[in-house]
């Protein structure tokens, strides 16, 4: 585990990741580059020149494109997985906040971006499996990476959430404090958008990258739990998400069943965790808040 191997082995009848060989083989790094190096710009315009983007959304939008730009660059070629990964939940939140503020050159500009960096994962995963092709653990591996997109998918959704609470802008910002008025918060209620925010920016970095990821699961399960029924209403007003006077539990459900699932296991080799621990870079103390015991010797 301190010593990764220059090809994929075996431990225990799983393969272990050397994540130098873990990345795409057919679509270039340079066009997600380029993508995200445009999205830069058309933040920077729609900042600065259309004021499409207004306060801190400029700000917001900008630094983290930043953030995913030098990711790009200077990571995901050295050792992709960690790299892709920080430069999509940048990303993400950039987009995020470009949409919610109707910016629409960023938006089509990332919209067209996304595409490269969506590829990229799928190539990078197509790769890994013809690798293992033949070999015992290929199905293993097939299930693996079904379990990751659901995890990614899950997980970085809350960004949309945090976003609209800490990134979007004072006006946004404001509309979220008058909704938390409404639960009877009072004074509170801006100090309690922040908290949510926080949160749930922790809870992508947690089970979206893997970073800590089973703690990060836990904390995701407990806030829902609260949100949900201390203040949202969803398990009163039935099942389904589109149910009148608003959302059931169907989508609640959905979120919790896969933070339960990451909580029990890990967030698997594609993920922050999974390259800290192949590398000897987590300390074993903190290894149970990542990883199972049987998924530790297995990433």
């Amino acid at each position: 585990m301190n010593n990764p191997a220059l090809t994929l082995d075996t431990v225990d009848g799983a393969y272990a990741t050397d994540y130098r060989i873990l990345k795409p083989s057919v679509m270039p790094n340079a066009l997600s580059v380029v993508g995200l190096a445009a999205t830069l710009l058309a933040s920077i315009y729609c900042s600065w020149v259309n004021n499409s983007l207004p306060d801190f959304a400029a700000w917001s939008s900008t630094l983290w494109l930043c953030v995913a730009l030098c990711s790009a660059l200077l990571i995901t070629p050295r050792v992709f997985a960690p790299g892709y990964l920080l430069s999509l939940l940048p990303f993400l939140i950039a987009w995020r906040v470009a949409a919610m503020n109707d910016a629409k050159v960023m938006v089509w500009v990332a919209s067209l971006a996304a595409v490269p960096l969506f590829l990229q994962f799928v190539d990078c995963a197509l790769s890994d499996l013809r690798r293992n092709r033949g070999k015992a653990t290929a199905w293993l591996g097939t299930l693996l990476w079904q379990v990751t997109l659901v995890r990614l998918y899950f997980g970085l959704n809350e960004l949309c959430h945090s976003s609209e609470k800490i990134f979007a802008g004072v006006d946004w910002f404001h509309r979220l404090e008058a909704g938390f008025q409404g639960f009877g918060l009072g004074e509170a209620a801006a100090a309690f958008v922040i908290l949510g925010g926080l949160i749930e920016l922790a809870s992508a970095i947690s089970v979206g990258l893997g970073l800590f990821a089973r703690a990060g699961a836990l904390l995701s399960l407990i806030y829902f739990l609260v949100a949900t029924v201390g203040f949202g209403g969803e398990w009163s007003r039935g099942y389904a998400w589109a149910s009148p006077g608003g959302g059931g539990w169907e989508y609640v459900m959905l979120l919790m069943v896969v933070f339960v699932g990451v909580m029990f296991t890990g967030a698997g080799k594609f993920s922050l965790d999974g390259w800290l621990i192949r590398n000897g870079w987590m300390p074993r103390k903190l290894m149970p808040l990542a990883v199972n015991a049987e998924g530790a010797d297995k990433i």
